[in-house]
């Protein structure tokens, strides 16, 4: 059982920014691929700007979404939160989470800065060093189970410790809530790699596939760059 396997520790990686080949790759939409994946738009329900309730990836990771999915057990599927984030999502995403942090005492400068790119990447027009939703390669998503979504130990977009893929791996004397949590990220995190997707660390929800980051970790090769609006030639 794929539960029954540990998340593996990050593994380093020299920090060489990758060569992007863009594919020209078309985006596909999520709602209608399979039924074992279903579209739950969280930020155009939350109000962000420019957001729409469809979710879109590139083809490749699309397709490879569904290889994943497919191989949930019986009665299980994948709840997309989010996928090609346009600029201007992005840009309301990164002012949103910066007023946050600014009402919990954090100060303009540097400190701010470094925190906000942790969780939100640094909104961008530049389609040769898109961030990873810019470019349709990167996935939010969770599991949903025959009793309702399963519990990963925080909300999407969970902004603390907690929310790191591992959390629940470094636990000394887990109790039986840490054990699920534990092995429902362990369920993710395996059905997502197999398929050929990489996990951002500080993010339980965050898998990537043919972007930069992902090269990185793979040293594959980049193919996706930067999206800045779907039209009849992207999608």
């Amino acid at each position: 059982m794929k539960q029954d396997l540990p998340i593996p520790p990050e593994r380093p990686h020299l920090y060489v920014q990758p060569l992007l080949e863009e594919c020209g790759e078309a985006m596909l939409p999520l709602s209608s691929l399979s039924e074992k994946i279903t579209v739950w738009p969280m930020y155009y329900k939350q109000g962000y700007d420019g957001t729409t309730p469809e979710a879109y990836l590139r083809k490749s990771a699309a397709l490879r979404l569904v290889q994943a999915a497919e191989r949930l057990p019986d009665g299980y599927r994948f709840v997309v939160f989010d996928g090609w984030r346009s600029y201007q999502v992005q840009s309301s995403l990164y002012e949103r989470f910066k007023q946050t942090l600014l009402k919990q005492g954090w100060e303009e400068g540097e400190a701010l800065q470094a925190e906000l790119s942790k969780f939100v990447a640094v909104p961008s027009k530049d389609v040769q060093k898109p961030s990873p939703h810019l470019s349709g390669g990167a996935v939010d998503l969770a599991i949903e189970g025959p009793d309702g979504w399963l519990d990963m130990g925080t909300e999407f977009d969970d902004f603390s410790e907690r929310a790191s893929t591992r959390f629940y791996e470094n636990a000394l004397s887990p109790d039986e809530q840490a054990k699920t949590i534990r092995a429902n990220r362990r369920l993710l995190y395996h059905l997502m790699t197999e398929a050929g997707f990489v996990n951002y660390p500080k993010e339980w929800w965050h898998y990537e596939y043919g972007t930069l980051s992902w090269a990185r970790q793979t040293t594959g090769q980049a193919m996706y760059g930067g999206i800045l609006e779907i039209d009849s030639e992207n999608s």
